[in-house]
């Protein structure tokens, strides 16, 4: 997956984070190595909630009407991104699991972003600007 800029929200911080995280995904199926596959899924666990951390502080720093609903959509990623690392941990062939936790990331990450991100960030860019005059 690419990232491309259909995909920026125009919020600096979250751009970087999102591109981040699509390379990181991209890097699951390019690497042969167990041990780096493993790297990269503790990685993307630890980003991943770091990510959203910072998501949900701009959302009440900036009195978001839809945080609390934003964040459950983090929190059921989340719930699914552990479930699909067990599921990799417990496989005894690892390369159905590493792809299936790319799709995953992949796909819901382009959902996301394209639907709820896109629309926190016309909001927050418009407080932002309020907030400048």
């Amino acid at each position: 997956m690419i990232w491309t800029k259909s995909l920026e929200t125009g919020v600096p911080k979250i751009d970087e984070q999102h591109k981040e995280l699509f390379k990181q995904a991209d890097n699951l199926v390019d690497k042969t190595q167990i041990a780096k596959v493993e790297a990269t899924l503790t990685f993307l666990k630890g980003y991943v909630a770091k990510h959203f951390s910072d998501e949900e502080i701009l959302h009440r720093v900036s009195a978001y009407p839809k945080a609390d609903f934003h964040k459950k959509l983090h929190e059921e990623f989340s719930k699914a991104l552990r479930g699909l690392l067990a599921q990799y941990n417990a496989a005894p062939n690892k390369q159905p699991v590493i792809l299936s936790i790319n799709s995953a990331v992949v796909a819901w990450l382009r959902e996301h972003i394209m639907k709820h991100d896109k629309e926190f960030a016309v909001y927050y860019l418009a407080k932002q600007a309020g907030a400048k005059r």
